[in-house]
């Protein structure tokens, strides 16, 4: 029996055991929103890690929400001299309204649907389901053939609320967070239904315009086209910030923007989608101009500065003639490589300073951030990583250099100096931050054996100089 099929083997007798876990672990509410059940679910995963094969176990304060450091050593020796994997998860969930639910979303249940497993809650695919899968492996490989090298578990309590002080966490166990590479899983496979493989994320920056002109809304007849309505104001500001052919024409804008590799390249060519079939799907005419030759050279590898919503004036049903004492907007700047959120927000702030008017008072506030990252895709764990989740899932990954949505794992390419991968496993339909999120267990199951594959191949990796 080979060593992939003796944990296998493990897992498949002990599988109902790891999905009973699972759904204690999902009816500890966690909401990030509000912080009900926050510590209540930090002590479970203590307990859990520990019962699992990790050594050490501990809840580690932030200005926020808690984070769980658990790590797990080869032959429980802390000081052997096997390579470090360090895993990262989050255990906080988005809010709920459980009147959308067919049923309660701390309740979990599973339920058949057209022959597959789906077990329904807040936080079975994103992401207790998906970071649950690595004390699984864990366990599968302390009870086989041993754990090949020392894993780390840094599970994070504010996800959902942008990782504000996640850092917290990273510098007050630095020395304890250590690693050769960090991996993590979180969101959907690829929408061919094969396992993804990815390098990298774009980050974002998110900030609120707000123009005011009269002190209270006034009558349009008595004082329009003399006194200065703010949405006119702001509409026109943000258009200064946009040339017609979708390039961002703040000053500096692009300054930091890497080009993109010939290596790179290479792999988009493999996962670009055809541009006329996904513009029908999506029901539009066509595509955005602006910097990038591809659809994913433009959303992995460009800026972007987009406008999320804008509020202002009177647009329910009827009509209410004023004009308006104030209008805003939320934008947010999804950044590339190189680029620093705080540069970025002083490029924007300087723009809006220069271009908006003096006949009202407009101001700029910063909501939140997370810096890009991405790691080189001819890392020596891309081919190991890659083989190890071919063989796991039984199928071979689309391999991505980005996505392009944002996440904290900057916080471990940038401070900590490790490359980063991300893994996923949940399935396309999981509806994640939405009623009825649910997880194919099929897909915690092929989850479970990829990932003890993974720490396994970051074992075989010779050290990086």
């Amino acid at each position: 029996m080979t060593p992939s099929s003796e944990v296998d083997a493990f897992v498949e007798e002990g599988f109902d055991g790891f999905v009973d876990d699972l759904r204690t672990l999902v009816a500890q509410p966690s909401i990030s929103a509000t912080g009900e059940g926050i510590h209540d679910c930090a002590e479970l995963l203590v307990s859990l890690t520990t019962d699992y094969g990790f050594d050490t176990a501990e809840i580690v304060d932030t200005a926020g929400h808690p984070a769980v450091v658990a790590r797990a050593f080869v032959d429980g020796d802390p000081d052997n001299d096997a390579p470090t994997v360090l895993v990262y998860g989050h255990y906080d969930v988005q809010p709920v309204a459980p009147e959308d639910w067919e049923t309660p979303p701390f309740d979990p249940v599973i339920r058949e649907v057209d022959g597959r497993e789906l077990m329904y809650g807040r936080g079975t695919v994103d992401n207790k389901g998906q970071h649950f899968a690595y004390l699984c492996a864990v366990r599968a490989l302390r009870e086989t053939t041993g754990l090949p090298v020392n894993v780390t578990m840094l599970l994070d309590g504010e996800e959902e609320s942008g990782s504000p002080n996640v850092m917290d966490a990273v510098e007050a166990r630095e020395t304890e967070l250590a690693a050769d590479v960090s991996v993590n899983s979180d969101g959907p496979v690829d929408e061919s239904g094969r396992p993804t493989v990815v390098f990298g994320n774009r980050g974002i920056l998110v900030v609120g315009i707000e123009v005011r002109g009269p002190n209270a809304d006034l009558h349009s007849g008595h004082y329009g086209g003399a006194v200065p309505n703010p949405i006119w104001e702001l509409t026109q500001l943000l258009a200064t910030m946009r040339d017609p052919d979708g390039r961002i024409t703040i000053d500096g804008f692009y300054d930091d923007v890497a080009p993109v590799t010939d290596a790179d390249r290479e792999l988009l060519g493999h996962i670009e989608p055809d541009p006329d079939a996904l513009a029908a799907k999506l029901d539009i005419g066509g595509f955005d101009d602006g910097p990038g030759d591809t659809f994913l050279e433009r959303t992995l590898y460009y800026p972007t500065l987009n406008v999320n919503g804008f509020a202002g004036g009177h647009g329910d049903e009827g009509f209410k003639t004023i004009v308006p004492s104030r209008a805003a907007a939320t934008i947010d700047a999804r950044l590339v490589v190189d680029q620093d959120p705080d540069d970025v927000y002083d490029l924007i702030a300087d723009h809006v300073e220069a271009h908006a008017s003096d006949r009202v008072s407009t101001t700029v506030t910063r909501h939140a951030s997370m810096d890009p990252t991405r790691t080189p895709v001819d890392s020596p764990y891309r081919e190991p990583i890659v083989s190890a989740v071919a063989d796991g899932w039984g199928a071979e990954p689309v391999v991505k250099p980005a996505s392009g949505g944002s996440a904290p794992y900057a916080v471990f390419t940038n401070y900590l100096g490790v490359p980063h991968i991300s893994v996923p496993h949940g399935q396309r339909d999981n509806n994640q931050h939405g009623p009825d999120e649910h997880y194919d267990l099929a897909h915690f199951e092929k989850g479970i054996r990829t990932s003890a594959r993974v720490l396994r191949a970051v074992g075989e990796v010779a050290p990086v100089a």
